[in-house]
């Protein structure tokens, strides 16, 4: 028997003005899978984190956490049934999702930033709310930022906050949002290392990325969107190395070089000038 999937995402679709940024998108993702989702600009890839948080609402489909719908239930006969805000505030935790902007409380210091929402959402005593973040920031090699205000910190270092801070929150499944857009170019390497080892401890993960190198080599499956929905998934390496549809290999051709791509173990990217 097949295991429930952490996240099943079934015919989502949301519209801006008109314009369809999700178009019937559909995504299963096992517990502890990686899951790399990659496209081109504009093709939908941020709109999904939102919906899947319920940060945006979605014009129709379904979304499911560890079993449990999210935002939409199908009751008998098809009724479609909207849950109540409780009801989603009390499924959001079990989604951790680390903005692309990172979005820390810019008054509050590292250790705060991490403590504070534990304490608000999850009703945690602050003591034990604090041991939890002290463990996680120790863990991402920021003990001795803990007191710093994120304009003290990197962007590196920054990253590695909002990630500690939805740690913290016990999720069962992580999104990430171009982890490493906004980071220096030396910074990169910096907070890829954190998302292997996360990899490493079986967190299950669904990580927008333009980063095609840590997708083949961390990630399980690879989904590739375009014009707001799913036209290619499979195992990482093969994905890339042998796409089927034209558009996909298109795609690639502009983000890699291709003929070093079956050769092993190491995916030669471009070089930057």
């Amino acid at each position: 028997m097949t295991a429930q999937p952490i996240l099943r995402v079934s015919a989502l679709s949301k519209e801006f003005r008109g314009t369809r940024a999700l178009n019937e998108f559909y995504l299963d993702v096992a517990e502890g899978e990686i899951v790399a989702l990659i496209g081109p600009s504009g093709c939908g890839k941020s709109t999904l984190l939102r919906c899947l948080t319920w940060l945006e609402q979605p014009d129709d489909g379904f979304i499911e956490v560890a079993g449990r719908p999210f935002g939409r239930a199908l009751m008998p006969r098809g009724v479609v049934r909207r849950q109540s805000r409780r009801e989603i505030d009390a499924l959001r935790p079990k989604i951790g999702l680390v903005f692309q902007q990172l979005n820390l409380w810019p008054h509050l210091t590292a250790l705060e930033n991490v403590v504070r929402p534990q304490t608000v959402v999850l009703g945690r005593a602050r003591a034990e709310a604090t041991r939890r973040a002290d463990e996680l920031l120790g863990r991402l090699g920021l003990a001795d930022r803990a007191g710093r205000y994120p304009h003290a910190l990197s962007g590196g270092q920054k990253q590695r906050v909002a990630i500690a801070r939805a740690l913290a929150m016990e999720p069962a499944l992580m999104l990430f949002d171009e982890p490493t857009s906004a980071l220096d170019p030396e910074l990169v390497g910096e907070v890829l290392t954190v998302l292997k080892s996360l990899a490493a401890t079986g967190m299950t993960m669904l990580v927008v990325t333009h980063e095609i190198g840590f997708a083949v080599n961390v990630a399980d499956r690879i989904a590739f969107m375009d014009a707001g929905a799913v036209i290619e998934e499979g195992p990482a390496r093969e994905v890339v190395a042998n796409p089927r549809t034209p558009r996909l290999r298109s795609f690639l051709d502009l983000v890699l070089d291709r003929a070093q791509v079956p050769s092993g173990e190491t995916l030669a990217l471009p070089q930057t000038e």
